[in-house]
């Protein structure tokens, strides 16, 4: 048992896990039945990587589910071994990420250790991780995130540069995109702080929630007005259309509503449906 395993048990028993339920997948069907030993232990490296590194000292226990297809396209004929590979991750929530063509070195039965200088593998792996760590963060507190997505940025820079550079430019255009929209994470951050004081009611927290949805409909409009095609604004609306959408008719928001209806065509109906419900 490798000490990646061990401390990810480890960490497992007691509690403390920045990423649980990790599901790897690997497609191997593009490499020839050679190089499948090669790629033996590729999957439970990768599934103990995210399990056993502590990526941040002061966000533990955030449990945050992570599944990763990786699609092998070709591994190296001659000299060291270089494996080119496709990497697709969602959170199976609100995020999805994936790298068209990475480029990296690998022997069997190699361990993936972590580092702070760059490496081809496991720069690539802490460069998701960190950006599902700042989307988890987001949702606490406002823009809560930034650091880690100012993380991500700099090893996608790194990557760039380095001798392993494939993919690693659209990366680059990634993270800036999801970061620099921040109209779409405080739209999350204000809706999940909404659904919790409606939740818990009190006279206390009534001012909060009428806040509170003052600052979606401005979050809405600049969304509509600046990100009209974000395709991560619509996975966000097409998760939470339904209560979005019965909040803002108990809260007889109907401008808002009309609003989402020309913005996320998708969930049209049901925007709709709320509007003839305000006017029952």
């Amino acid at each position: 048992m490798s000490i990646k395993t061990i401390i990810a048990s480890v960490m497992l028993s007691f509690g403390i896990c920045q990423f649980s339920d990790v599901e790897i997948s690997l497609d191997l069907r593009n490499v020839s039945k050679n190089h499948h030993l090669l790629l033996n232990d590729f999957k439970k490296e990768v599934k103990s990587y995210f399990e056993g590194t502590i990526f941040s000292q002061d966000d533990l226990d955030l449990e945050i589910p992570i599944k990763l297809h990786i699609i092998i396209e070709s591994v190296s004929k001659s000299g060291p071994q270089k494996i080119k590979a496709q990497f697709f991750t969602s959170n199976s929530l609100d995020l999805n990420l994936f790298s068209k063509s990475s480029q990296f070195p690998y022997n069997r039965g190699e361990t993936i250790n972590y580092s702070s200088e760059f490496t081809p593998l496991g720069s690539l792996l802490n460069y998701f991780a960190y950006i599902f760590l700042a989307n988890e963060l987001d949702m606490y507190s406002e823009l809560g995130g930034s650091s880690f997505f100012n993380v991500a940025e700099k090893i996608s820079l790194e990557g760039r540069d380095s001798n392993y550079s494939n993919g690693w430019d659209g990366l680059w255009k990634k993270v800036k995109k999801i970061s620099e929209n921040t109209y779409l994470r405080k739209f999350r951050y204000h809706l999940y702080e909404l659904k919790y004081y409606i939740a818990t009611p009190t006279k206390e927290n009534q001012k909060t929630i009428t806040d509170l949805a003052l600052e979606i409909e401005n979050d809405i409009y600049y969304l509509k007005e600046f990100f009209p095609n974000d395709r991560n604004v619509f996975l966000f609306l097409s998760i939470h259309a339904k209560s979005l959408a019965l909040i803002l008719k108990n809260l007889k928001m109907y401008d808002t509503l009309m609003m989402l209806k020309k913005y996320d065509v998708d969930n049209k109906a049901i925007y709709l449906k709320e509007i003839d419900n305000i006017n029952e």
